[in-house]
Formats: structure tokens, C-alpha cells, sequence
């Protein structure tokens, strides 16, 4: 064999030797390295909320909420409408939100109620503005609500991670933990920005303002504060969509871990006069939105049960995304 019949051997061999540690080397990546990326492990410890005062204390112990993992549910009763059959449960929303992760899981459900079968309310225009929640996810689920094409109880999910959202407007109502999705109503798009995919279901349970609050409650473990009045209330509750032109007995009680400063318990008596114009008129309701926070940094973001299957291509950017934005 010629010499440089030797060298083009050698190389040969060297190339199939590179490309085939390029691959182990690619595979090794894909299945260590990427598979923490997907899996979206990484070093995750937010600080604690502090503060000087109790307002100050209670604004840092609500963005804290957006950074911690945690679990929140919030049930929210009618005490006073104009149907004259108050009180009633009216809907719940459950959340799980692990920003460790990047994963929420959201579910709202709403019952058949006096209010929302309410006849006053069958030509009332933009009648999904008496949600009770402010975000625009709650807003088209009460759309939906307000449509008598929908049984009650409705339940709205939607699922977010860093690649894809999965979500479904009218799934089988939630038994405990376990969320479903219907084969027929759920759906799957890919989503490269995870903070704007949250948008919609993003909602602050307490804003910054000025006002002060009042201690009215102490344990070995929580402590608890008050605030009340229209004005004080106004400044510090984020108000949905809703035309409110006056407030009742509004207040609202916000009780804090004492160890941690992490939001506990939440209990807003929200008595407002809602204006629908164009004739219709103003009435009074008035909501009790309780919600409940545990599970911090331990909480377990569960992929909805059912068959959504996005297809293979979509699959594919799905899992890019996921690498891309780790």
C-alpha cells in the first residue's frame, strides 16, 4: 500500500473515530446536560420576605408568592346579590406554581348559582366583567360561564411550562389533586416565552399603597392583620374588570408566618355597587374571596391527566424551547 494510501486510511479512520465521539459526546449532552435543562434543575432559593412594617412586610410576602414555589386555592362565596338567595359558594380556583421548575397548573371552576343563571343578567351586555377574579383567563372562562351553550359547573385549566401550554375551557370538574383534560375539548400550543404564556392566568393578591394596617390576631405560629374602608381597600386589592362605581363594607384580612413572612391566609370581604350602563342599572354584590397558601417549596406540579398529543413536529419545538430557555 502506497504511503498515501496509508495517510487517507488513517485519516479515514481518525474521522470515524471523531464522529463517533461527537455522537456519544452529543448523546451524553442530550441525555445528561439537556435532560437537567428539560427537567429545568437548577439551584433555586429565593429570599424571604421582610419588612419594617406590617405593610411593608405584606407587599414583600406577595411578590414572594410569584417567586416561591407554592400551592393557593381560593374559594370565593356570595353573601349578598340580587337574587335573594345568598349565600352560596360560587366558584374556586386552584394553583399550583413551582418557579423552580417553571411550571403552573391553574384550574377555575364555577357553579351552577343563583348569580350566574341570574335572569336579570340574560341581556345584560359584557355580564362576565361581575367576575370575581382579575385576570383575563378568569374574564373568557366567565364568558364562557354567562353562555347557555355551557353546563355547570365549568372548569377552565390551563398548564404552563417553559415549552408548551396545554389547556382545556370545559374539562371534567377536579376530584382532590387530580386534574383532568378531555380528549375533546383540550388543546396544545408550543410557547417559547414561559412569563408571557403566564400573562393571563398572573394575577397579585395584594399591590403596593400606602395605606396602614391594623394587628387584630397573633399565634405562636401567624399573626394577622386587617385593613378596611373604601379608600384603604381600593389602594391595596387589584379590583377585576368589573364597572365598580362604589364600595361597600370592604376589608380585607391578610395573615403572615410568623418564621418566614410568607403569605398564609387571605380573606377579602369585597362589597361593591357594580354599574353596567346603558341602562341597565347599579346593583350591590358582595363576594367572600378566601384563599389558602401552603406547599411552599415543596409543592408537586402535576401534568394534566387525558391525551393531548401535539404532534410530533410539535413536540419537537416544544422540547427546543425548553433547552433554549432553561
Amino acid at each position: 500500500m502506497a504511503a498515501g494510501d496509508d495517510c487517507f486510511s488513517g485519516c479515514r479512520m481518525n474521522r470515524r473515530r471523531f464522529l463517533a465521539g461527537a455522537g456519544i459526546a452529543t448523546l451524553s449532552t442530550i441525555t445528561g446536560y439537556g435532560g437537567i435543562r428539560v427537567a429545568d434543575i437548577r439551584p433555586y432559593d429565593p429570599a424571604l420576605p421582610t419588612g419594617e412594617s406590617p405593610r411593608a412586610q405584606i407587599i414583600a410576602a406577595a411578590r414572594h408568592r410569584h417567586a416561591a414555589d407554592h400551592r393557593a386555592v381560593t374559594r370565593v362565596r356570595v353573601l349578598d346579590d340580587w337574587t335573594g338567595e345568598a349565600p352560596y359558594a360560587l366558584d374556586i380556583r386552584r394553583l399550583w406554581h413551582k418557579p423552580s421548575r417553571r411550571r403552573q397548573l391553574h384550574t377555575l371552576t364555577t357553579f351552577e348559582t343563583p348569580l350566574t343563571r341570574s335572569n336579570r343578567l340574560t341581556d345584560v351586555p359584557d355580564r362576565e366583567y361581575i367576575a370575581p377574579h382579575q385576570t383575563l383567563w378568569a374574564l373568557l372562562h366567565y364568558n364562557r360561564v354567562f353562555n347557555d351553550n355551557y353546563a355547570l359547573p365549568l372548569t377552565n385549566v390551563r398548564y404552563i411550562t417553559d415549552g408548551a401550554v396545554i389547556y382545556d375551557h370545559d374539562e371534567p370538574t377536579p376530584a382532590g389533586n387530580t386534574v383532568r383534560v378531555s380528549d375533546e375539548q383540550s388543546g396544545r400550543f408550543v410557547s417559547g416565552d414561559y412569563e408571557r404564556a403566564s400573562e393571563p392566568v398572573r394575577r397579585d393578591l395584594i399591590r403596593p399603597h400606602r395605606t396602614d394596617w391594623t394587628r387584630i390576631a397573633a399565634d405562636e405560629a401567624t399573626v394577622t392583620y386587617r385593613l378596611s374602608g373604601a379608600d384603604a381597600y381600593a389602594q391595596a386589592v387589584p379590583l377585576p374588570f368589573a364597572p365598580i362605581s362604589g364600595f361597600g363594607d370592604c376589608w380585607i384580612e391578610v395573615t403572615l408566618h410568623r418564621e418566614t413572612g410568607r403569605l398564609r391566609r387571605i380573606v377579602d370581604n369585597r362589597a361593591v355597587v357594580i354599574d353596567f350602563q346603558n341602562g341597565v342599572g347599579e346593583w350591590s354584590l358582595t363576594y367572600r374571596i378566601e384563599t389558602e397558601l401552603n406547599q411552599y417549596g415543596d409543592v408537586r406540579v402535576r401534568r394534566p391527566t387525558g391525551d393531548v398529543d401535539g404532534g410530533l413536529q410539535s413536540r419537537l419545538r416544544a422540547l427546543l424551547f425548553d433547552l433554549v430557555n432553561y
